[in-house]
């Protein structure tokens, strides 16, 4: 998953005191919202294309580059608040979510520098916080049929 920051991002990224540091912009996705639930790791809200995320203590480990191996990201939500606690419970804990990250810079939130979209595989909550494993499905080692042939199920074949 190649970055292509602008010129000023890749400035900044390699300062050792950042003039500005880059914001985290999370949006989750549901078939049961209306619309989105969007936060973003700051402590003042932000617009990003028309819309307003929400600043919220946020801790998310971006996923490793590393070749071989599924993306998979985490993500840490403040639960003191219970913003999110409702819709986790309506949703069985987001089953069949999906959860957009994005990284902008607070000069040019319209920009995004970096971004991708992974599946919420799981997620548990307790008073203080909401954890939630972001990633894809192993789709390729997993097997083509729901049945297979076998000496057990199917004696007569063998």
């Amino acid at each position: 998953m190649p970055r292509h920051y602008t010129k000023n991002a890749r400035i900044n990224l390699n300062a050792t005191t950042a003039d500005e540091p880059f914001l985290i912009l999370v949006e989750i996705h549901h078939q049961s919202f209306s619309e989105p639930a969007r936060i973003v790791a700051d402590t003042q809200d932000i617009t990003h294309a028309g819309y307003r995320y929400t600043a919220l203590p946020i801790d998310v480990t971006l996923p490793d580059e590393g070749e071989g191996k599924l993306p998979q990201a985490k993500l840490i939500v403040d639960n003191v608040g219970r913003v999110l606690t409702d819709e986790i419970d309506g949703t069985r804990g987001f089953e069949g979510g999906t959860c957009v990250i994005m990284q902008v810079m607070r000069s040019n939130p319209s920009h995004v520098e970096w971004g991708i979209e992974l599946d919420v595989l799981d997620v548990s909550i307790d008073q203080l916080k909401i954890s939630a494993t972001l990633g894809y499905e192993d789709m390729l080692n997993k097997p083509a049929v729901t049945m297979r042939f076998t000496p057990e199920r199917s004696p007569g074949l063998f």
